[in-house]
């Protein structure tokens, strides 16, 4: 290829070549400063619904905070199912010493990218594993049906029984599908101390996939648990019979009106 020809083809891509180039550095991040630790967390946010999650992350769930700062000791294992883009694996991470360990789950690809990247920019690589099989009540692949492509976005489903039929999905993978029970058995994950649930819909079969840890042991010392409109009843009995109560629930909404979290604790 002569001089000339390859510079006509050089010229031929520049526009869509640059025009990625400015996009990248269009990125966006986030950074917020906890002035009760002195930490500031950083996120990035290539879509809205990441941005949003950022910056709101320490008074969304005010409750959800409190409780890590309550339960979260240097040495921890802590399980977060439905981890989004991170915001509360990483604050749980930034309390642990070197020893332990945050394993974030989340199926939702764009999201496990978005969270990825959020551990690194937060320095937790040491501390943090991010897991992007679904937790389920059952092992294997099954539908996981995405309702947004965005990063951050919340609502898709994994098609299993027990779970939420989601109709109108943008696109579906054939997921792989995990007990929590199983992750422990086959030594995937450790044990964990404390586990934090919010799969909008999910919880109950995923409950019901970690009995074996929930009743041995060295069992988890707190769960918080987002429990879906009509579900409490169900999911209380579920934790009773793995030898858990009921010890608080905090309203995610100001009317209290849809979901809301709950903490169960050994009886």
């Amino acid at each position: 290829m002569g001089v000339l020809q390859k510079l006509t083809k050089q010229l031929r891509w520049a526009p869509a070549r640059y025009w990625f180039y400015l996009r990248e550095g269009m990125t966006s991040a986030v950074s917020v400063r906890d002035p009760a630790d002195g930490e500031t967390y950083k996120f990035h946010a290539d879509s809205l619904h990441a941005f949003q999650r950022g910056k709101e992350f320490l008074t969304k769930e005010p409750k959800t905070i409190e409780w890590l700062k309550k339960n979260v000791r240097p040495n921890d294992v802590m399980l977060d199912i439905g981890a989004n883009v991170g915001t509360f694996s990483i604050y749980a991470a930034k309390h642990m010493s070197s020893e332990g360990r945050v394993y974030a789950c989340e199926p939702h690809l764009p999201t496990a990218v978005q969270l990825l990247q959020n551990v690194a920019a937060n320095g937790v690589n040491d501390r943090v594993s991010v897991v992007s099989v679904a937790a389920s009540n059952v092992d294997g692949f099954f539908p996981f049906k995405y309702k947004r492509w965005r990063q951050g976005a919340s609502g898709s489903q994994l098609a299993v029984e027990g779970g939420i039929d989601l109709q109108n999905n943008v696109g579906t993978e054939l997921k792989s599908a995990m007990r929590i029970d199983s992750m422990v058995e086959k030594g995937l994950i450790r044990t964990p101390n404390l586990v934090k649930i919010d799969t909008d819909g999910l919880e109950i079969p995923i409950v019901e996939g970690m009995k074996g840890i929930l009743q041995g042991s060295n069992r988890p010392r707190s769960l918080l648990v987002e429990i879906q409109p009509g579900e409490l009843d169900a999911q209380t009995k579920l934790m009773t019979s793995c030898g858990y109560r009921l010890a608080e629930k905090h309203q995610l909404t100001a009317d209290g009106q849809g979901a809301f979290n709950a903490v169960f604790e050994p009886a």
